[in-house]
């Protein structure tokens, strides 16, 4: 058996790919972001999302399966240039995804493989911080849900 958590963070990867706000196309990536990669420009920001954290803990045998807790958590970063910007586009991110993770309530799904069961999705933290720099002030919001999941 693989590792439910990453699992559900393959299934987060095809689930938020492509995230389009307003005709914008926002990067979903995976952790850290490659020199290579284009950023999205979303409401005058430079705009991406990091997959920054998973962790799963057994919590029941079911005879045949074994119940799961797995937990992802998201940053959605926004950069402006200093003294201008404000949270609304990470915000408005922030809801684009959670309408997109809410999906995975009730669904099997086939990753690399495996198929995992979601039973339910929770919201379990939401903080926000503001970073400023010398050039650039950047708007982060992270956002972290909690699954149980059943693998089969």
């Amino acid at each position: 058996m693989k590792e439910v958590s990453n699992l559900l963070r393959l299934a987060y990867l095809e689930l938020l790919n492509p995230l389009v706000l307003e005709g914008v196309t926002i990067p979903v990536l995976d952790e850290m972001v490659n020199p290579n990669q284009q950023i999205a420009t979303y409401r005058a920001s430079q705009a991406y999302i990091l997959i920054t954290d998973q962790n799963e803990v057994e919590t029941s045998n079911n005879f045949s399966t074994f119940r799961q807790t797995a937990t992802i958590s998201l940053d959605i970063i926004t950069k402006f240039p200093n003294g201008s910007g404000s949270r609304l586009a990470s915000e408005m991110i922030s809801d684009k995804i959670q309408t997109q993770i809410n999906l995975l309530n009730g669904q099997s799904i086939n990753i690399d493989n495996s198929v995992i069961q979601v039973l339910s999705t929770t919201k379990v933290a939401s903080t926000s911080f503001v970073e400023p720099g010398q050039s650039l002030v950047v708007f982060r919001k992270r956002i972290t849900f909690s699954h149980i999941i059943i693998q089969s």
